[in-house]
């Protein structure tokens, strides 16, 4: 017999201050949460939506072919309003069951371990026992025996995450342990990650007693601190999605330590100090793109004006209005090239017709099949010649890009 369950929407999943999800950071850097709930601004990335419906895939897969809490009615309904959203791909049907398959085989394996054993998922996790007015809602819990395992979908592909020590991982065990040791006898938790587009699944395992330790000991006393807002600032990895990383004015004073090798000997760097500034090139030039980003984004959307700094047109190339136009007219106006000369696979840039025409000969006959785009609107220091642009035409060109 088979029953209809209603699918959790996962775009709507609530979000506590000190969150699961930001623990690396808030853990590492208390006073950030306190911050990026009164000043950052949180915009869903396309990424993120994408994880979302990879996440709402897996849980209809899970529903029907494991658990049976769903119909194949409700299923096929469900999976075609799944497939019509805009961020749906073939790949999440090829790579989800990676994630799916893995969470069967490891009920599959409890079940000869323990026959009663349980899996359930999509489970919000009160964690207020360690953390102020705090939960969590863990992709998948299995229990036998005396253990829990805690198994997490990352759909990204960009980083690979590990389990070993994951702060996320280890509140969602702490929270499933707080459910579920009340009818179950556990001694060890099995903290899982599957990030299946890289294919990582990613295992650590750690004591009952240990985990309430950790938590005891320095999860609870960070998370009152960061519900507090107090403690000291901290950059470091964890700062990558913070909500405020662009105003923080300890990050700032970390990346630009790489400064100091300019002022610390008149003479050549060492080779241990070319070593470092290599080392450090990237975060900083990541963490200098993104406040390029804030700050143009804030001159662009809400007309702030930055001290020094103004709008103005950005460096743009020139294309064609149409190929196939564009490869007609010079059929028919330029006779005297071959279409080889004109094609390579694809119809040349504009810079090698030009070059074969003739630079005025191009203006007089193919100036009408070419057009030159606004730049993007670009800060620049005041002393740049180029005129300043009006608010309003900054805001178009930058929705237009």
């Amino acid at each position: 017999m088979s029953s209809t369950k209603k699918l959790q929407n996962h775009s709507q999943r609530s979000h506590a201050l000190l969150s699961a999800s930001g623990a690396g950071r808030w853990l590492n850097c208390t006073p950030s949460a306190k911050l990026e709930d009164e000043y950052g601004e949180r915009k869903s990335s396309v990424y993120a939506e994408e994880g979302t419906l990879a996440h709402e895939l897996s849980e209809l897969y899970l529903s029907r072919d494991v658990l049976g809490t769903i119909d194949e009615k409700a299923f096929d309904s469900r999976l075609e309003q799944i497939m019509a959203n805009d961020l749906f791909n073939d790949e999440m049907l090829d790579v989800v069951p990676i994630y799916t398959d893995y969470c069967s085989e490891q009920f599959a394996e409890a079940q000869v371990v323990d026959p009663l054993a349980v899996m359930e998922i999509e489970q919000k996790l009160d964690l207020t026992e360690y953390i102020p007015e705090s939960f969590g809602t863990a992709d998948c819990c299995i229990t036998y025996g005396n253990v829990l395992e805690v198994i997490d979908l990352k759909y990204g592909k960009g980083v690979p995450v590990y389990a070993e020590w994951n702060k996320q991982l280890m509140l969602y065990g702490l929270g499933a342990l707080c459910k579920y040791d009340m009818v179950y006898d556990i001694t060890e938790v099995r903290l899982t990650i599957v990030q299946p587009r890289i294919n990582n699944i990613s295992t650590w395992q750690i004591s009952a007693d240990e985990l309430r330790q950790w938590a005891e000991e320095e999860l609870k006393p960070k998370a009152q601190l960061a519900f507090e807002g107090k403690g000291e600032l901290n950059a470091g990895d964890w700062c990558r999605f913070c909500a405020v990383r662009n105003q923080c004015r300890k990050l700032y004073e970390q990346q630009l330590e790489i400064a100091q090798h300019e002022f610390a000997d008149p003479e050549l760097l060492t080779d241990d100090e070319i070593a470092d500034i290599v080392k450090r090139v990237p975060k900083l030039i990541e963490w200098a793109n993104s406040i390029t980003e804030y700050a143009q984004t804030k001159a662009v959307n809400e007309n702030k004006q930055w001290p020094g700094l103004k709008l103005v047109e950005g460096i743009s190339r020139r294309k064609w209005v149409d190929e196939d136009q564009a490869s007609n007219a010079i059929f028919a106006r330029c006779p005297e090239l071959s279409e080889d000369e004109i094609f390579n696979m694809k119809l040349k840039p504009i810079t090698s017709i030009e070059k074969l025409v003739g630079k005025k000969r191009f203006e007089e006959i193919l100036s009408d099949v070419v057009i030159k785009p606004q730049g993007k609107p670009t800060l620049v220091p005041l002393e740049d010649k180029r005129p300043a642009m009006g608010y309003a035409q900054a805001q178009l060109d930058f929705k237009d890009e």
